[in-house]
């Protein structure tokens, strides 16, 4: 057991010096992902290094002449993934559409928060769950949380989970002195003091969408909606989602 648990703590520092040495990578190329096998994260292929300061980005995502999936596609696509999962609390949410895939909030009808984030392919209508925050900072259902669906056991393994692959990944943002949670109203100043930073002109919204570890929270540009980021609960660390392209509708 100690033998295994040593060589699960060097795959993960040989995955996280991986992403340090070249990005990121993640392609829609690899369509074998886990559509219907129950697993949360896709393989990892394809072009796309995920960075600050690229809002609407199409990072591992390019985009695609396949029309844009439909708000009930996608949550039909949601839904069928979910009860293959098994998992009674959790249900869709928010559902955004951009021209490259459709983005879904998974809920937790138990504690009405964010549970996850998963991706849905408008060609195979593969689900996959979010890169970026989604991936690498939930401390429940990412890939080293404790739900089962993560690459390492252990609920709320702060440690690891919090940020040890990710934290590089993402743009700095206003630090967090005392390393308690943040409330909503904190991760909205720092989302907004990074904005006005590196992206001036874009804002957020007025909400900050809770998952464990993270927010999420829409960007504004002009009024309307642009993309998303996140803020990390913890550390106050803020990643830009490059990967969305530009954004056609959400359901209410």
């Amino acid at each position: 057991m100690k033998g295994r648990t040593i060589a699960l703590v060097v795959l993960a520092m040989l995955l996280g010096a991986g992403l340090l040495a070249g990005g990121f990578w993640i392609g829609r190329a690899s369509a074998a992902w886990a559509f219907g096998s129950g697993q949360l994260w896709p393989m990892m292929s394809g072009p796309g290094m995920m960075g600050p300061g690229m809002m609407g980005g199409r990072y591992g995502w390019g985009a695609t002449s396949a029309e844009p999936l439909s708000i009930d596609q996608a949550r039909q696509a949601v839904d069928a993934y979910l009860a293959r999962l098994g998992d009674p609390e959790l249900a869709v949410g928010e559902i955004m559409i951009f021209d490259n895939h459709a983005y879904t909030e998974v809920m937790n009808t138990a504690s009405e928060s964010g549970a996850f984030e998963v991706l849905i392919d408008p060609v195979s209508r593969a689900v996959s769950l979010e890169y970026g925050p989604s991936m690498m900072w939930n401390t429940e259902y990412g890939m080293m949380g404790g739900r089962g669906y993560g690459m390492m056991g252990g609920r709320g393994n702060g440690g690891m989970g919090g940020g040890m692959m990710g934290g590089w990944l993402q743009g700095a943002g206003a630090a967090n002195p005392t390393g308690e949670g943040l409330t909503e109203t904190e991760a909205l100043e720092i989302a907004q003091a990074y904005l006005a930073e590196y992206l001036p002109g874009v804002e957020t919204s007025d909400e900050a969408d809770p998952f464990p570890g993270y927010f999420t929270i829409h960007t504004l540009k002009d009024g309307q909606i642009l993309g998303m980021l996140s803020v990390n609960a913890t550390t106050g660390q803020v990643w830009v989602h490059t990967w969305h392209g530009a954004f056609i509708e959400m359901s209410e």
